[in-house]
């Protein structure tokens, strides 16, 4: 092998190696690229997190027959005007959510909101607004309080629209009965949303068997939501659904009786 042939063939080897060189500093760069990414990417998540916001009412006079205090309702109002001997004025066309209003998170909450809700059945895809949003504040600080005193009324009530005009799918007066959940709606500084669900519990006895009792302090017992269960943290806005999304479930066909067949009797 000639002097030339030595140096072509150390010439071909170092370049080889460059090439290698060059394809490892690629794949190196780009996976540090990739742990830079991911790392901006926790911290942001991190950095998010440090600043949200965590909304919840602490409701007035609340009770087991009230779980939303004893001014939501105005009938409950009405019933205790005789009681206390002053002669007050109720107002039956609103319904109150009053309290202190509490933000125990760690950042700043802005545009909060409030609506009712009901349900039928567990999960976010059965919850319905009985009514739409109401301003409750502008914004409340890390760690701060204040009083709420938040008239829903019947103007607030969901529509629908029938073809010729926006028609409530809720009668106003019935709404206070049908809330099962009282939700406030907010913001962190970031733009991001969050809800707080205050559920209001679950029966210990059916409606239709309290009904059935004639005794008005055994009607109170039975009609009890002790098992409240504790606010619910969310994070996005509620899907925007009314009790004309979810018309009611049939009720079950009578019993077949013996000899006959199933079907329309025709």
């Amino acid at each position: 092998m000639t002097l030339a042939d030595w140096i072509n063939a150390v010439l071909a080897f170092v370049t080889a190696l460059m090439a290698g060189g060059t394809v490892y500093l690629a794949w190196y760069t780009r996976n540090l690229a990739k742990d830079t990414v991911a790392g901006i990417k926790q911290a942001e998540r991190h950095h998010q997190e440090d600043l949200r916001p965590f909304c919840v009412i602490e409701f007035v006079h609340v009770d087991e027959q009230h779980p939303f205090g004893a001014d939501f309702d105005p009938q409950t109002r009405r019933l205790a005007v005789p009681m206390s001997g002053v002669e007050q004025h109720v107002e039956y066309d609103r319904l109150y959510v009053r309290g202190d209003l509490r933000n125990k998170g760690h950042g700043p909450a802005t545009d909060i909101l409030v609506y009712l809700n009901m349900r039928r059945g567990p999960g976010e895809e059965y919850a319905y607004r009985l009514t739409r949003p109401v301003a409750v504040s502008g914004l409340i600080g890390a760690g701060e309080a204040i009083k709420i005193d938040v008239a829903i009324t019947e103007q607030d009530t969901m529509k629908i629209w029938n073809g010729s005009a926006w028609t409530p799918v809720q009668v106003f007066h019935a709404i206070a009965g049908d809330t099962y959940e009282v939700v406030l709606e907010y913001r962190d500084v970031l733009g991001n949303f969050f809800r707080t669900v205050h559920p209001r519990g679950l029966w210990t006895d059916t409606i239709a068997a309290a009904a059935a009792i004639s005794d008005k302090a055994k009607q109170h017992e039975m009609m009890a939501r002790p098992n409240r269960p504790m606010p619910i943290f969310l994070t996005g806005r509620q899907a925007m659904r009314t009790p004309a999304d979810f018309p009611l479930v049939p009720s079950a066909p009578p019993p077949i009786a013996p000899g006959e067949t199933e079907g329309p009797p025709w």
